[in-house]
């Protein structure tokens, strides 16, 4: 197993793992997702409907047998981009689009877990991203489970309030939020990573300047120096914004559980509705 590529970061794992349609077209990310969907398969006990996806972490599973099991996954994976057929991931189906923008050979170095006495142990950190190789210049950065998920209630919170058309909703956002909630529509729509062209999309919806907008980003996005995936801004930073220019957040007011069956329940349905699904 290769360790040439950087781990995904736990925002991404978290993806991979609960929405993959926000990746869909991301096909070594869409790949990470079914290699995880197919190594939950393997190690899930027979009749424990308690076993969750987060319960492989930790789990040992015999070399040979995940060895065999990554080179069945590519070549499931390759045979379905060729033949346009779809791949099943954690019991949905997805299509596999710009089959030609990854490499096919680069597949089986998806895992780079440790090994001991012929068995490896299921890390996050052993799931690598296969995008592109390391960078000796850029310094890894670090994303808690915890800030992946205040970052990512956040967006749903300004999503619900942004579309509360019966109390005017949109008016209550901040002019950041404005930005964030622009920037998960357009990323939606194009499923990439333009600032460019988000920038000239949305310019009638940025009333803050592209320093502002830089300074809050989340540590991924500050890395690559403009927003990258739906949840590109961070919570923490939106605040103090808004608190510096003097503009009042009704959004992070929202329960996080009303935001959440909101996403589910509304947004997935209609503004938000996954690539595949339309």
């Amino acid at each position: 197993m290769s360790n040439k590529y950087m781990p995904y970061d736990v925002s991404d794992i978290d993806t991979l793992m609960n929405e993959p349609w926000e990746i869909s077209d991301q096909p070594f990310m869409l790949h990470a997702a079914y290699a995880l969907s197919c190594l939950y398969d393997i190690v899930a006990p027979e009749d424990d409907e308690e076993f969750t996806p987060e319960d492989i972490w930790g789990c040992k599973i015999e070399k040979k047998i995940l060895d065999r099991l990554v080179l069945d996954i590519a070549d499931d994976f390759n045979d379905a981009a060729s033949n346009r057929k779809q791949v099943r991931i954690w019991d949905k189906n997805y299509s596999i689009r710009k089959v030609n923008a990854y490499d096919h050979k680069r597949l089986n170095l998806i895992f780079s877990f440790p090994l001991e006495n012929g068995e490896y142990t299921l890390t996050k950190e052993g799931v690598l991203n296969l995008g592109g190789l390391v960078d000796p210049m850029l310094k890894p950065y670090e994303v808690t489970k915890e800030q992946a998920k205040v970052n990512r209630t956040y967006l749903r919170q300004v999503i619900m309030l942004a579309e509360d058309d019966e109390n005017n909703g949109w008016d209550q956002l901040t002019d950041m939020e404005i930005v964030v909630y622009c920037w998960a529509l357009f990323y939606n729509k194009h499923q990439y990573d333009n600032f460019i062209h988000f920038k000239k999309e949305y310019k009638d919806y940025l009333y803050v300047t592209e320093k502002d907008i830089l300074s809050c980003l989340n540590e991924k996005s500050t890395l690559r120096q403009q927003p990258v995936g739906m949840y590109a801004f961070s919570y923490d930073k939106v605040l103090a914004w808004n608190k510096a220019n003097g503009q009042q957040s009704f959004a992070d007011k929202i329960p996080a559980d009303k935001a959440e069956d909101y996403w589910y329940d509304v947004a997935l349905k209609k503004t938000f509705k996954p690539i595949d699904q339309r």
